[in-house]
C-alpha cells in the first residue's frame, strides 16, 4: 500500500509557479483564504467546475479541495492574532503521510493527518471554544513525539507515554478515555465500546465521538470497527486505518 507524501508547504505553494497557465490559477493564487464555498469561485457552470477538478488532480497529483482546504488551515495557524491561549504547531513525518501536531504547553491536543476533512473545522473550534493563538514552534515535546512515532511505525513501539489534553465535551472526553483502553493490536466494535460506558443505545453517538477525536493514532480511534467486522470509517482515511491494523497485528 503506497502513500503519496503530500507536505503542507508543497500544496499551498504548488500554484506560484503556474499561475500564468490559467485565468483560475491566477485568481487561486492570488487568495490568501480562499472561499470554502465553490459558489465563489470564478466557474460559470457545474460543468466548467468539474473539468477544473480533474485538470488540477492530474496536474499536481492531489485534489483541488486538498489545496483549497490546506490554504484556508495555513491563512487560520498563521493569522489568529485575537486569541489569548498559545498553542504551538509542528509538523510531523510518517509512512503514511505528513501530519500536524499542536500542542498546549507540554500537553498534545491536536495529531492530524492533512487530508483529514475536518481539520478547519477542528482549527476553527480551538480557536472559537478555546481562545486559540498558534505559532510554529519545534520543541522538546514534538521532538519525543516524532521519535515516539518512529518507534511505533517500526513497531517497537506499542504505547505512548506523551501527555495530552482533550479538548471536547465531558461526553466526547469519556468515549475517548475508552478508545485509550483499547490494546495494541486488539480491535473492538461500535456497540462494545457504548457498553464499555455502560449505554448499549448509544453507537451512533460513540461513532460520532469517535469522528471527533483530535488526536490520531495515540487516541486509536483506529482500533474501533464494524460489528461484522467491516472496516468502518476513519477520519485519516480507510486505507490507513487498515495500514496501522495491519502494522500492529504484526507486532502484538
Amino acid at each position: 500500500m503506497e502513500f503519496k507524501g503530500y507536505k503542507i508547504d508543497e500544496v499551498i505553494e504548488c500554484l506560484k509557479n503556474k499561475a500564468n497557465e490559467n485565468p483560475y490559477f491566477e485568481w487561486l493564487n492570488s487568495q490568501e483564504n480562499p472561499p470554502k464555498s465553490y459558489m465563489e469561485h470564478p466557474f460559470k457552470s457545474e460543468d466548467e467546475l468539474n473539468e477544473m477538478k480533474k485538470l488540477f488532480l492530474k496536474k499536481f497529483g492531489f485534489s483541488l479541495g486538498l489545496y483549497i482546504r490546506l490554504k484556508r488551515v495555513a491563512y487560520l495557524l498563521e493569522n489568529s492574532k485575537k486569541g489569548k491561549s498559545l498553542f504551538t504547531y509542528s509538523y510531523i513525518e510518517t509512512p503514511i503521510g505528513q501530519m500536524i501536531s499542536i500542542f498546549k504547553g507540554k500537553k498534545l491536543c491536536l495529531l492530524e493527518f492533512l487530508e483529514r476533512k475536518m481539520f478547519e473545522t477542528e482549527i476553527n473550534e480551538m480557536i472559537n471554544k478555546y481562545d486559540a493563538v498558534f505559532e510554529y514552534k519545534e520543541h522538546k515535546e514534538t521532538k519525543n513525539l516524532q521519535k515516539q512515532l518512529n518507534e511505533y511505525f517500526n513497531g517497537k513501539r506499542k504505547e505512548f507515554n506523551i501527555p495530552i489534553l482533550l479538548l471536547g465535551t465531558e461526553f466526547q472526553q469519556k468515549v475517548w478515555k475508552v478508545l485509550q483502553e483499547i490494546e495494541y493490536g486488539t480491535t473492538i466494535s461500535y456497540l462494545e465500546e457504548a457498553e464499555k460506558l455502560n449505554n448499549p443505545l448509544a453507537v451512533r453517538a460513540v461513532g460520532t465521538a469517535n469522528g471527533k477525536n483530535k488526536i490520531s493514532i495515540i487516541v486509536p480511534c483506529h482500533r474501533v470497527i464494524q460489528k461484522n467486522g467491516d472496516i468502518g470509517g476513519y477520519g485519516g482515511g480507510v486505507d490507513r486505518k487498515k495500514f496501522l491494523l495491519s502494522l500492529e497485528s504484526k507486532n502484538k
